[in-house]
């Protein structure tokens, strides 16, 4: 194990000088809460408070409202490392059957921590090498309104090239484990429908009622680990011969592409008289040695242990999609007794002081971890 060094003391009491706005930032977002592409608040509150210190900010980036940049140079020759941000809110389904956002995933922990740190390196006495890029990632509940209709926010910025300019990225989130995930599940989402007519005869056949039981008859054949019935509606008029519509989606996912592939094969052969469409691949994380040790040596000097190799992520994240694009890491900051993620008790917990001490640890982490990367020259 390495030993903690001058520069990771100086970096440590960085952060913790920031403690006073880390606690601001997750205070503002816990009490602004906001689905999916919809952040408009937190958005601009995380990058006007960059602005203010010195970032260069860009917001509306890869072709979202809510996306930000916000950048700063070091000044010596060095990397450049982005660090992904949230702030979107879990769309809660309540028992009368109506959608509320709350913070209840520690997003404003995260976005508290990842300011956090960003400020932490912006103060630093003697600067710091390379460049770091705090880039705000809109919509990273995969159940989420807007993100079913347009895709995550990670997942998105892929796709428009914003993560090819880095030489690292870094994503953290409040987790069971100290670690960098190896792997992750993937994941693709599968839109269908069929349309007919209605008929309150019994000897008029009614395509979108009947092929209901087939869907869910063949999704019941598969295990509940690779496919998730996400939503079935079914909706038309009540009058003779007019318009039926059956509409709806299946989450499937896989330990790769074509695993998916053939239980989505399965399902679409059984019942052949569905229209499918399907949405974009979220693919699963690539590993970076370099990066991960990076993350290790961080963990070392805060004096945390490190599991190297923590199996598989039981579930799909759109990160995936930037790990294929750039050396990066899912990093989990591990607390002993765990989080009770997308529940009350969960969006206690993230508001309270377990919430703001995992923010910390975040932010330390992070910076720690940036300033090993940045000082690796191009």
């Amino acid at each position: 194990m390495p030993d903690r060094t001058e520069r990771d003391d100086q970096i440590i009491a960085a952060v913790a000088a920031q403690r006073p706005q880390i606690e601001a930032t997750i205070e503002f977002v816990h009490d602004h809460p906001e689905l999916a592409h919809e952040e408009r608040r937190c958005a601009a509150h995380l990058a006007d408070l960059l602005g203010s210190r010195g970032f260069a900010v860009e917001i509306g980036v890869a072709g979202m409202e809510t996306a930000f940049t916000a950048r700063l140079a070091g000044g010596r020759p060095g990397a450049r490392v982005g660090l992904a941000a949230l702030y979107d809110a879990v769309p809660a389904v309540a028992e009368d059957g109506g959608v509320r956002a709350v913070h209840s995933c520690g997003h404003g922990p995260i976005a508290g921590a990842v300011t956090g740190a960003a400020l932490a390196l912006a103060g630093l006495d003697g600067g710091f090498a390379g460049e770091v890029v705090v880039v705000g990632c809109p919509a990273d509940e995969i159940h989420a309104p807007q993100t079913v209709e347009r895709g995550g926010g990670k997942l998105l910025s892929a796709e428009a090239g914003l993560w090819d300019e880095f030489d690292a990225a870094l994503y953290a989130h409040p987790e069971f484990k100290d670690t960098v995930w190896r792997r992750s599940r993937c994941m693709r989402r599968h839109f269908f429908s069929l349309f007919g007519t209605r008929s309150l005869r019994d000897d008029v056949d009614q395509p979108p009622i009947e092929a209901i039981g087939g869907l869910l008859d063949a999704c019941g054949a598969i295990t509940r680990n690779d496919l998730m019935v996400e939503s079935i509606e079914l909706d038309g008029d009540v009058e003779e011969d007019t318009g039926l519509a059956l509409r709806g989606s299946l989450l499937f996912f896989g330990d790769d592409e074509p695993a998916i592939t053939a239980n989505f094969d399965r399902i679409a052969a059984a019942v052949p008289e569905l229209t499918w469409h399907p949405g974009p691949f979220v693919a699963g994380v690539r590993p970076d040695d370099q990066v991960a040790a990076a993350v290790a040596d961080a963990f070392a000097a805060m004096g945390r242990d490190f599991e190297p190799e923590p199996g598989m992520l039981p579930f799909a994240t759109d990160f995936g999609n930037i790990t294929q694009r750039v050396p990066a890491a899912l990093i989990g900051i591990g607390r002993p007794d765990g989080w009770s993620f997308h529940t009350d008790e969960g969006a206690e917990q993230f508001a309270s002081t377990a919430g703001i001490e995992a923010a910390m640890q975040i932010a330390t982490l992070l910076a720690l971890a940036t300033t090993r990367i940045t000082d690796a020259t191009r």
